[in-house]
């Protein structure tokens, strides 16, 4: 059967209070209002985000969201954090991750590592506008800037095997935060060489360059992991973002004493496999490296 019901209608300012009271304010990990965006173009003088910056935007919360989540796991610094972003481009994620710390009552050191002299010049423009007094840029790369003291590892996009020598600088300097995310897998695609089983699946140009990628990013995240690290691999923003949208981060063991022959077997086994006879961040750890070039950030 079928049944009608009847019930008085709602005053419309009733539905409105209703209405509004299901709208959430999204929680936002950088202050809308913070002059640093202004000075980077991402805001207006009205504090309103600029149109073509509203993706910029969600990645500079995205990231600091993940750091912040990162920073609670790790032992309390009673000294400043030493902060290191190599292939800083513009400064959008190392100014807001200078902010958000700073307005949590934990103003760091934090270097910005950048090849471009223009954009180093732009950089210590913004900060100095911004009154970011203990954040700095280096005109140089991953190599030729060497810290003492390295508290947190940032990568974002460093191309190819400039991200092992990125990861190598934090692992080596006893980082207890390594962010990075990877781009232009460039160095296994070469060796690759598939099981027969495979050939089917691979013989396709983008399935070739996607297990490439995937096999890269997996030795890395193992390194960290044998090294001593807590590691997790997941998408950084959503792929309408930005196509490089993987993220390694990993966080230091307090109970780290040497590294992980079990791990180091599975490395190994996954270079068997797969006819690998060179990654470079294994080599950098082995003390191995034969000193060829690199590329800087995409």
């Amino acid at each position: 059967k079928t049944m009608l019901t009847r019930s008085k209608a709602i005053p419309a300012s009733t539905k409105a209070k209703v209405e509004q009271g299901h709208d959430r304010i999204k929680q936002r990990y950088v202050d809308q209002d913070s002059v640093f965006l202004q000075h980077l173009g991402i805001t207006d003088q009205q504090g309103q985000i600029i149109p073509s910056m509203a993706r910029k935007w969600k990645q500079i919360n995205k990231f600091v969201e993940i750091f912040s989540g990162a920073l609670a796991q790790i032992q309390s610094q009673e000294r400043g954090l030493r902060i290191v972003d190599f292939g800083s481009g513009k400064g959008y994620l190392t100014c807001a991750l200078y902010d958000y710390m700073q307005k949590h009552g934990r103003t760091p050191y934090v270097t910005g590592v950048e090849l471009n002299p223009k954009m180093v010049e732009f950089c210590q423009n913004v900060a100095q506008q911004s009154g970011f007094n203990q954040l700095d840029f280096f005109q140089g790369d991953v190599r030729t800037y060497e810290p003492e003291r390295l508290d947190v590892m940032i990568a974002l996009h460093a191309c190819d095997v400039a991200t092992d020598f990125a990861i190598h600088s934090g692992i080596r300097l006893n980082a207890q935060i390594i962010m990075c995310a990877p781009c232009c897998h460039k160095e296994l695609r070469p060796q690759l060489q598939s099981p027969k089983v495979l050939s089917p699946m691979l013989q396709f140009g983008i399935h070739a360059g996607q297990q490439a990628e995937m096999l890269t990013d997996t030795i890395r995240a193992l390194l960290l992991k044998a090294y001593g690290y807590e590691t997790k691999v997941f998408e950084f923003v959503a792929l309408e973002h930005t196509s490089k949208n993987k993220m390694i981060l990993a966080t230091k063991r307090k109970d780290y004493e040497q590294p992980d022959q079990t791990v180091l077997a599975q490395i190994q086994a996954l270079k068997e496999m797969y006819g690998i006879q060179k990654h470079s961040l294994e080599l950098l750890l082995n003390d191995q490296w034969d000193q060829q070039g690199i590329g800087s950030k995409c």
